[in-house]
């Protein structure tokens, strides 16, 4: 056998024994090397192309590796996991004449986007964060969405403000006379929920099939059950991002399926940028700022960025203008496998081939967790046999986490290829 043959069956058997090495709570045979090869006697050549296949074209399954299986375990069929959060320290006027302010002062009402009245109080100190701004304004009164201003506070005087421009809250300024009771700053926690995935793969082969010898394989039915193995965590990868949430629990004549984290960063109030643009630094960088803004970012928090291959191609050639290479050098090309933020961020690109070609997601891999059902984690089961068919079901059942998607994560899904 040839050194390149030798190396092909190195990595074949290196594959197999991480396989059985697996602890999806099923063991598979292990494959004890091939007693011979046969000869297709239509090609005349030896048939590597499915063990091939293997080396070159692994699982696909980046982010679940990255993530891991295991990081929860559910015990009812609607998972539910309770939130909390701080009260957040930024806001937005509205994208109309109401969200704008004139350079005069004479503009004392000001609109910002719904639902975000309640983080300002009569003596709010507020200011447009956009870049030269330095007016601060102090909130008089709220009706509802609509803020009632002091113009130029202090020594700061009055500037022109643009629609939908972002909002600093500085601080809450108080009169000696107030008492706790008039304001209510609690937030209540929340239930997000997630339902769970059912997925199988079926295995059926004959007697003869089983007993028969096939080239480089000990064992047909432990074949065919790894690579089934192989299919269902590519489909939970799958589902762990795009998988769209069902509408209810399902049941025995209804179907069911987790939410996917594009689903939940995508959710109303979230992070989304939706502009169609190309991915530079400065997109990825108003990302992370959103997050940060949110306070979504957590101490210790493990940060990525959750591109495709296309995208994957245009952050690796960020920085291309600036690199140089050595006249003797004998390799071209260049991988980025980690961006640092203008605010000291580093992000770990994961690359994965279930992201959408136009979808870039930022976050934080500490508040993702993927986990099966009680006892229901992928395993391998065998079935009553039917004449001389030898039966096998792979299956499991999984959900996913998401924690404070909204303040959390940061997606786009409008990047031109």
């Amino acid at each position: 056998m040839d050194k390149f043959l030798q190396k092909t069956w190195q990595g074949l058997v290196g594959i197999t024994r991480a396989i059985s090495r697996m602890p999806l709570g099923c063991a598979l045979a292990v494959s004890t090397g091939a007693a011979a090869y046969s000869i297709a006697a239509a090609v005349k050549k030896l048939d590597l192309s499915e063990e091939l296949a293997e080396i070159i074209r692994t699982d696909n399954t980046s982010f679940l590796n990255r993530v891991g299986v295991g990081g929860l375990v559910a015990t009812q069929l609607k998972h539910i996991w309770t939130e909390d959060k701080l009260n957040p320290n930024t806001a937005d006027s509205v994208d109309s004449a109401d969200g704008t302010l004139g350079a005069s002062g004479a503009d004392t009402s000001l609109n910002v986007v719904a639902d975000e009245g309640t983080r300002f109080k009569i003596g709010t100190l507020i200011k447009d964060n956009t870049a030269g701004k330095t007016e601060v304004m102090r909130v008089t009164a709220v009706s509802t969405d609509t803020l009632t201003l002091e113009r130029g506070h202090g020594s700061t005087s009055a500037e022109a403000h643009a629609q939908n421009f972002p909002i600093m809250i500085i601080s809450h300024t108080k009169q000696e006379d107030w008492k706790p009771t008039q304001e209510d700053w609690t937030q209540e926690r929340t239930g997000p929920y997630n339902f769970l995935s059912l997925l199988g793969r079926g295995i059926a082969i004959t007697r003869r099939r089983q007993a028969v010898l096939h080239a480089g394989v000990a064992s047909e039915f432990a074949h065919q059950a790894a690579y089934r193995l192989k299919e269902i965590m590519r489909e939970l990868d799958s589902s762990v991002i795009n998988s769209i949430r069902s509408a209810s629990e399902g049941s025995s004549t209804d179907y069911s399926s987790m939410g996917g984290l594009i689903e939940f960063a995508s959710q109303a109030g979230g992070n989304t940028t939706t502009t169609s643009e190309a991915i530079t630094p400065s997109v990825v960088n108003a990302m992370v700022e959103d997050i940060w803004d949110d306070g979504g970012m957590l101490a210790g928090g493990k940060l990525f960025m959750l591109v495709g291959g296309v995208q994957k191609r245009k952050i690796s050639a960020f920085d291309q203008a600036y690199r140089r290479m050595d006249f003797d050098s004998k390799k071209a090309g260049y991988v980025v496998e980690r961006f640092l933020t203008d605010l000291g961020f580093e992000l770990e690109i994961i690359v994965d081939p279930w992201v959408p070609n136009d979808t870039c997601i930022i976050g934080d891999l500490n508040r993702v967790k993927v986990g099966p059902l009680s006892g229901e984690g992928v395993g391998l089961e065998d079935l009553a046999k039917t004449g001389r068919l030898i039966e096998a079901m792979v299956s499991g059942e999984y959900t996913a986490e998401f924690r404070n998607a909204v303040e959390a994560f940061a997606i786009h899904t409008a990047l031109t290829s």
